[in-house]
């Protein structure tokens, strides 16, 4: 009689409750939230998405030297040549965790069975990743790479130990070996804070000798008097670097000195905020004449580190490494906790205002 009702009728599976025992009333809640539900599909699809399947297709190997545009790389094949390449459709749909799921520095398979439409099918395993964190999401700055260079001037714009420490410990935690280079040091050292209530406050330059004495290699820098140029070459040579800091802490013109015919624009310090302003506009891999590659990435006033990172910043903040082992409980945090090797070192072989950066880069990440 209801033919037509009847055919569109839908047919339910039959389901049946079934009671479990649980040791624990808590052990109820131990069933996971929709959100870990969604993070685990999402890390499937990723997985699933990484290999291509499709038939005939002719891949070969490469590295992503430039980020050209969204979803357009330039990619270096075999060394030789260098191709424009555009992401296939099948890596920009897959839920990557990322705000960019390609980065200079990447390792990939492109297709080029077409010659005048290669595309990007595959992205290989990363060795190590640089990345940096905007508000719930990682922006990817550079991949596979040997060492991270940080660059910092002694003025224009002023000294920041701080962001020091907050570069050191997103290297640490990447397990990305870093340089300290300090710039401009022909303007002088004067203007450096230093606890007057440490045995370090000698001058300026004691701040970088604490980084020195905790197994950071340090290099000074001045592209005006040439110090400590030929120095840092020898740091580069042979090695895939990442260059970043501060905006205006002379980027351009260190790699200018070191690498003269790729004439860098140069920017100026604003004189309204004291810092420094952008010169370099996308990533880009460039190579050494001497051996070795620069990765260039755009100047970053703020290197932020995952909320996820917080019970890493106990052992990787600069220098806190060599005392942890040695306080009374693993998995201290050197803030409440009694018998703390740290604590017990501020103000003699760990300055106060290091301990202070510590506490209040723990407090931005909570």
């Amino acid at each position: 009689m209801h033919k037509k009702r009847d055919k569109f009728k839908t047919i339910g599976q039959e389901m049946k409750l079934k009671n479990i025992v649980v040791d624990d009333i808590d052990d109820i809640y131990h069933f996971e939230s929709q959100k870990h539900t969604r993070t685990k599909a999402a890390k499937t699809l990723l997985e699933k998405g990484k290999t291509s399947f499709k038939s005939n297709i002719n891949l070969v190997k490469g590295r992503v030297i430039e980020v050209v545009a969204n979803y357009n790389y330039k990619v270096e094949i075999n060394e030789k040549s260098n191709v424009n390449c555009i992401l296939s459709g099948r890596l920009k749909y897959i839920a990557h965790d990322t705000r960019n799921p390609l980065c200079v520095g990447d390792f990939v398979n492109v297709d080029v069975s077409d010659p005048e439409n290669p595309r990007i099918e595959e992205i290989l395993k990363r060795k190590n990743l640089l990345s940096r964190y905007v508000y719930q999401n990682n922006v990817l700055l550079a991949a596979n790479i040997d060492q991270i260079v940080v660059l910092i001037a002694v003025k224009e714009p002023d000294f920041n130990a701080n962001l020091v420490d907050r570069y050191l410990c997103a290297a640490e935690i990447a397990n990305i070996p870093a340089v300290l280079c300090v710039n401009k040091i022909d303007l002088g050292f004067g203007n450096l804070p230093s606890p007057p209530q440490s045995p370090l406050a000698n001058g300026g330059r004691a701040i970088c000798d604490y980084y020195k004495n905790m197994g950071y290699e340090v290099v000074f820098t001045s592209t005006v008097t040439g110090e400590g140029i030929e120095e840092l070459r020898s740091q580069l040579l042979n090695k895939v670097t990442v260059f970043t800091g501060h905006s205006g802490t002379g980027k351009s013109s260190i790699i200018n000195a070191l690498e003269p015919g790729l004439k860098l624009k140069v920017g100026d310090v604003s004189q309204y905020h004291n810092k420094g302003t952008h010169t370099t506009s996308s990533s880009r891999m460039l190579t050494w004449s001497f051996g070795g590659y620069l990765i260039d990435t755009p100047g970053i006033k703020t290197l932020g580190l995952k909320p996820d990172d917080l019970d890493k910043v106990s052992t990787c903040f600069p220098g806190f490494s060599k005392y942890s082992d040695f306080c009374a409980f693993k998995d201290c945090i050197h803030v409440h906790e009694e018998n703390c090797a740290i604590k017990e070192n501020i103000g003699k072989t760990i300055p106060e205002e290091r301990y202070k950066s510590y506490l209040s880069l723990r407090q931005n990440l909570c």
